[in-house]
């Protein structure tokens, strides 16, 4: 065995090892990439910069023709939506009333936001409303459907 083979096995472990504490999908193209050229240091069969290139030739082939389906199936139904976004939909009760000169306010997770209804109609303290969407540090809400309150 040449020291090729320690070299791509300490390449196989780091990116095992990454891409387990990542979990991103970025670094499985080179653990991948890195069986062949393992296999063919195991056996001395090419010379260590053939080796070199059918690892970066085997990487970039897995990464371009099947990182975009991993993505797709993994991140399958998953709600992408972060910070600000994530409120959208969600129902809250008015803590005072909004109308077309008043800016109302709802409590979301102990933050009091200010709020306006959506056109600017009158909303009552106390009503649930949803999120229609977010506009700066206000929350454009509207009367939430009675049936889903």
């Amino acid at each position: 065995m040449s020291y090729m083979f320690w070299v791509w096995l300490g390449v196989l472990a780091a990116t095992t090892v990454l891409e387990l504490i990542t979990q991103e999908i970025v670094s499985i193209w080179f653990t991948l990439g890195a069986v062949v050229p393992f296999i063919l240091a195991a056996t001395n069969a090419v010379a260590w910069w053939i080796q070199v290139i059918i690892f970066i030739v085997v990487s970039a082939a897995l990464m371009l023709a099947l990182r975009p389906l991993a993505k797709k199936f993994f991140l399958k139904g998953a709600d992408l939506r972060t910070n600000t976004d994530a409120l959208i939909g969600k129902k809250y009760r008015m803590l005072s009333r909004t109308d077309f000169e008043t800016v109302g306010s709802v409590k979301v997770n102990d933050v009091v936001w200010s709020a306006i209804a959506e056109e600017r109609k009158t909303v009552e303290e106390g009503e649930i409303v949803e999120v229609v969407k977010v506009d700066g540090n206000k929350l454009i809400v509207k009367v939430a459907d009675a049936d889903a309150a």
